[in-house]
């Protein structure tokens, strides 16, 4: 008698864990994945369309700003960008020009930071250049170009690529870090 009631409550056992695993969604034999990636915030809110102009206490214009969007957060102090066109004059009066797919402008600490597909027309004393670079920082009080990436400044006489780049544009001078390659052309 016991050895049946051990077999019929073994054989139930058997059966409840069949019809519970049957039942079962296939998704609660899955291992729950981790996200380790934070997710991208939501913007407080947002513009788009929007041409922006910044002025120097004088009434000097220091640089305009075009977007087709352009998102807030709130207690930060920068503002996102797609597809960025900031344009300004350097204290030397020359034009600059920056364009990529992204950018984030700090107001407190006065930097433009672009990234993907950035390029700059950087008007110099004796030429212009194009800059191309996928990543730049600039210094919009200090008229300082930075980047770590890998980047190429093309002139009328020379071109020249590297890895890591400090221009200041005051002072028209383009610090090279490392692999430099210049190619030059008398005209």
């Amino acid at each position: 008698m016991i050895r049946q009631a051990l077999l019929f409550t073994t054989v139930a056992l058997i059966v409840a864990g069949f019809v519970l695993i049957w039942d079962s969604p296939p998704e609660s034999f899955l291992r729950q994945a981790n996200h380790q990636f934070e997710e991208k915030p939501n913007a407080d809110s947002y513009m788009t369309n929007i041409t922006s102009r910044r002025y120097s206490v004088a009434g000097n214009e220091k640089f305009s700003l075009n977007s087709p969007r352009i998102e807030f957060f709130e207690g930060d102090a920068s503002i996102t960008m797609v597809d960025p066109n900031f344009a300004t004059r350097t204290s030397a009066g020359r034009p600059l020009a920056l364009s990529a797919a992204h950018g984030t402008l700090n107001t407190t600490e006065d930097r433009l930071d672009l990234d993907g597909n950035v390029l700059a027309h950087i008007e110099l004393e004796e030429s212009a250049a194009e800059l191309t670079t996928e990543q730049l920082t600039y210094l919009t009080e200090s008229n300082v170009a930075t980047t770590e990436a890998a980047f190429k400044l093309i002139t009328p006489t020379s071109k020249t690529s590297g890895v890591g780049l400090r221009a200041n544009l005051i002072e028209e001078t383009f610090a090279i870090q490392s692999k430099v390659k210049v190619t030059y052309e008398p005209m």
